[in-house]
């Protein structure tokens, strides 16, 4: 249950001035839709089950935060850092991650759907069973990525390092050092008018 409801953590942000401190807070459940919370540093703290929708979380520290089963449907989350983020079966639907850190975070049975990805660094983040259709993933990092029973129809992985379907793979010579496909994944080069499959789990 949250330690605070929405009207005292409006209080809070307003007299915290720029970069409000909101770490390891419990704010499980509480409606946040349309909150300004860009540049909080909400490291650690409870947000499982809150409603996020249209929040502007625009580089936020949401390292280690629990975002289980959360709504950011059209969230803003703009160079936010996702470090080692929990947010399964978190809703991101048409959410806006540009540049976000996202590294070894947790989104296995996450909705990206239509969300912008692009430039988002997934390295060795789990994408088990996301579903992405439509997604933008134009520069993204997916090196050390899993992606076992992803879906990824229709999605753009233009200029993406290592990606899991679909997209061109960097140059002979140019991959990153120790760079890989994603875990049960494949890289394609098939046109994007056959983009229409689902990446085999692991064998």
């Amino acid at each position: 249950m949250a330690e605070i409801t929405r009207t005292q953590l409006v209080v809070a942000l307003i007299s915290a001035g720029d970069h409000p401190r909101l770490s390891g807070l419990d704010l499980s459940g509480l409606d946040l839709a349309h909150m300004d919370l860009h540049g909080c540093d909400l490291r650690g703290a409870d947000l499982s089950g809150c409603s996020l929708h249209r929040a502007n979380l625009n580089g936020a520290d949401l390292g280690r935060a629990n975002l289980t089963e959360a709504d950011l449907t059209g969230a803003e989350l703009r160079k936010a850092s996702l470090r080692h983020t929990i947010l399964y079966k978190a809703m991101l639907k048409e959410a806006v991650m540009f540049a976000a850190d996202a590294q070894e975070a947790l989104f296995k049975n996450a909705n990206l759907e239509k969300t912008d990805c692009s430039e988002v660094h997934f390295r060795d983040a789990n994408l088990d069973a996301v579903v992405a259709k439509g997604a933008i993933f134009r520069g993204a990092n997916f090196t050390g990525a899993h992606v076992g029973g992803a879906v990824w129809d229709h999605c753009s992985f233009t200029n993406a390092i290592c990606p899991p379907v679909g997209g061109q793979p960097p140059a002979a010579g140019h991959a990153p050092a120790g760079s890989h496909p994603p875990a049960g994944g494949t890289a394609s080069t098939e046109p994007q008018s056959h983009r229409r499959f689902r990446t085999p789990p692991p064998g």
